[in-house]
């Protein structure tokens, strides 16, 4: 009995553990944008001119961007993410320190007058953006990033 105890005592203080960590520790996030047809430069322009500043200025960390490259085939894995029908679309990834801080910057970024301004603007043509993924991801203790 005393060892069922400490086994559960046990394991409900890794799962507190677990949480304080995910709670705590670095959070990237993945995020892709499918564009709408004919609007990928646009939404390009859109981050390169305004979005990767404001980003900055409410505290995300630019960690990379990318386009994806359509037509290749899977290589050692069973099939190809964000295939988008064939056409490219924007794959980045964003760092905050914890969770509170990642909602509290999202909260300040999509509140901020000059982005609104931006995003109703960059809109007038339409869309630029017809589906967003997102992913939240956690360093392993081997990973460079952390």
């Amino acid at each position: 009995l005393l060892f069922l105890s400490f086994m559960s005592a046990s394991a409900q203080e890794k799962q507190e553990m677990d949480l304080n960590l995910s709670e705590s520790q670095t959070v990237y996030e993945l995020r892709l944008y499918y564009p709408n047809e004919g609007k990928l430069d646009d939404l390009l322009a859109r981050f390169r001119n305004h979005t990767t500043g404001l980003f900055e200025k409410h505290g995300f960390t630019n960690v990379g961007y990318w386009v994806t490259r359509p037509g290749e085939k899977p290589s050692f894995a069973n099939q190809m993410l964000a295939t988008n029908q064939g056409k490219e679309s924007l794959l980045y990834i964003v760092s905050f320190p914890d969770m509170e801080t990642r909602n509290a910057a999202w909260e300040a970024f999509v509140n901020d007058p000059e982005w609104i301004k931006v995003y109703e603007e960059s809109r007038v043509n339409g869309a630029l953006v017809r589906e967003i993924h997102q992913v939240f991801l956690s360093p392993t203790d081997f990973s460079t990033l952390k």
